[in-house]
């Protein structure tokens, strides 16, 4: 089995934006995850909420 490299980068990037969600609410969270990965995949992606607080975040086909 493989191991992919891992990324420095998107590792980078994730660490700044799990620090910017502490302190949001679930919502602005997944608005801001929404946001990260317009900018870094392009595309569009939708929020789907859950009855538990929790929302996933996935790319429009």
């Amino acid at each position: 089995m493989t191991h992919k490299q891992p990324n420095r980068e998107l590792e980078a990037m994730a660490a700044d934006l799990a620090e910017a969600c502490e302190g949001l609410s679930p919502l602005e969270s997944a608005l801001l995850i929404a946001q990260g990965m317009r900018e870094v995949y392009g595309g569009e992606w939708t929020i789907e909420a859950h009855g538990d607080d929790t929302f996933s975040i996935l790319r429009k086909t």
